[in-house]
């Protein structure tokens, strides 16, 4: 595994916009804080998590769009 601030430029580009370097942000913001509860994490966090249920959502919708619908 490479950092992704040591990764070439396109590389970087991709894993800008999948969901796992997002998670991984959220987990590290997370981690830093220490015994504050939810309200000591700042906004960033909230909005990779955004970030995430929204890729999550999609890809729900978009399995439940392509599924063949059966009438019995």
């Amino acid at each position: 595994f490479v950092a992704r601030d040591d990764m070439p430029r396109v590389l970087g580009a991709i894993s800008d916009v999948l969901p796992l370097s997002y998670a991984v942000d959220a987990m590290t913001a997370v981690s830093r804080t220490t015994g504050t509860g939810f309200g000591g994490v700042d906004a960033s966090v909230w909005s990779d998590l955004a970030v995430v249920v929204g890729f999550a959502l999609a890809g729900l919708a978009l399995g439940a769009a392509t599924l063949r619908r059966r009438t019995a």
